[in-house]
């Protein structure tokens, strides 16, 4: 994770796809999978961007009652 835009080049390289299958293929709708693909990478990126911010914050303490 380098925490910038490129780590959702995947996610974005598969909208693209998306929108040429949606153009050059007569049922539009097969670019749906790739919609569904990039969606899906972009939510695990996102996730691992978070369990890496997480891991890396200072545990956080109650404080005592």
């Amino acid at each position: 994770m380098t925490g910038d835009w490129r780590d959702f080049r995947p996610a974005i390289w598969l909208v693209m796809l998306g929108i040429a299958v949606i153009l050059l293929v007569k049922p539009w709708f097969l670019g749906a999978i790739f919609f569904g693909g990039a969606i899906g990478i972009a939510a695990k990126v996102y996730r691992g961007r978070r369990r890496a911010r997480l891991a890396a914050a200072p545990p956080r303490r109650r404080p005592p009652r």
